[in-house]
């Protein structure tokens, strides 16, 4: 470790690290603005700004908190307790001087807000509350209608969704999804054996799943219109560790939902908040792969998988009382 982090470390332990200042320093200012500059992944709104915004409003229940963030993650934040989202559509994520130029351009001068937190750290300033903070995300009533949008999502059959790419995987150090040639084989031995139709949600991807069964939505479908098919069209996903896993696992509403996660590290994503869902009716399946290799991870497991949560919705005495959704 280096002496500057050793250094921040001890001063951290002395006088509390940068977020826990900047709250003591707006001690006096009543009803504080703050400004929020959000960079990263999807999934992290769940999995550590909840957790900040939920300090802040402790703190101070009547602050006015606006975040800086990019066009892809802006209809997240209706989920959560934000008063105010300012999207600078040229912002990309990884963008050192992020902060300076989506101020600059959006006209937006720091100085005038009480709190400024333009290098938010959660995993750091907030380690404590690992296994003890459960991440609530709001659920927007106007959403529940999107779904219907779909007409090729069919109502006699069972609905299972598949997210095959976290899309995001380049910014990790590890790969995180299955291989295309396994998605194809798990589509064919459930579909074979079983009256379900796949659909596939995410951004679009250049390998074809040609099956019948198979309803390809990947890059036909908004963040809200995705969860909206999620909490009232469906009774399981299949999912690699991404975004869309970390917002519906922590969605603040009752729904039943069977969820089969695919992993190579489980120190991360919902597995590493070690917190069950807000969701009482979430039932979650996570299948590490072997040598914590998603890539390793056999189409035997996951079929099971799926299977065991096709017996177990055909077991619940409401089964039927979803249209077969």
């Amino acid at each position: 470790m280096s002496l500057k982090r050793i250094v921040g470390r001890a001063r951290d332990r002395l006088i509390g690290n940068a977020f826990e200042r900047a709250l003591r320093r707006a001690r006096n200012s009543g009803t504080p603005r703050v400004l929020l500059y959000w960079n990263r992944g999807l999934g992290d709104i769940a999995l550590g700004l909840v957790a900040l915004i939920e300090r802040i409003r402790g703190d101070f229940p009547a602050a006015h908190i606006s975040v800086i963030t990019r066009s892809d993650l802006q209809q997240a934040f209706a989920m959560t307790a934000v008063d105010e989202v300012l999207v600078w559509p040229a912002l990309a994520r990884g963008d050192r001087d992020g902060f300076a130029r989506s101020c600059a351009a959006l006209r937006i001068a720091p100085s005038g807000f009480d709190i400024v937190l333009d290098r938010p750290d959660p995993t750091a300033w907030l380690a404590r509350t690992l296994g003890n903070f459960t991440p609530r995300l709001r659920w927007p009533a106007q959403w529940n209608a999107l779904a219907d949008r779909f007409e090729a999502i069919r109502t006699d059959r069972f609905v299972i969704v598949a997210h095959v790419s976290s899309e995001t995987g380049q910014f990790y150090g590890y790969v995180k999804d299955w291989p295309w040639e396994r998605w194809r084989e798990l589509f064919a031995r459930i579909g074979d054996r079983h009256a379900v139709q796949w659909v596939l949600v995410g951004h679009a991807q250049p390998q074809a799943f040609d099956r019948p069964d198979v309803v390809d939505l990947r890059g036909a479908t908004s963040l809200p219109e995705v969860l909206s098919i999620l909490r009232n069209r469906t009774g399981i996903l299949v999912a690699v560790d991404s975004g869309i896993l970390s917002l519906v696992f922590y969605v603040d509403e009752q729904f039943p939902l069977q969820v089969v996660s695919l992993w190579s590290d489980p120190r991360q994503g919902v597995l590493k908040q070690a917190v069950a869902s807000p969701n009482a009716l979430l039932v979650h399946s996570p299948l590490v792969g072997d040598y914590e290799d998603v890539r390793r991870l056999s189409v035997e497991r996951v079929a099971e998988a799926v299977e065991h949560a096709l017996a177990q919705h055909a077991a619940l005495p409401s089964a039927g009382s979803r249209d077969m959704r």
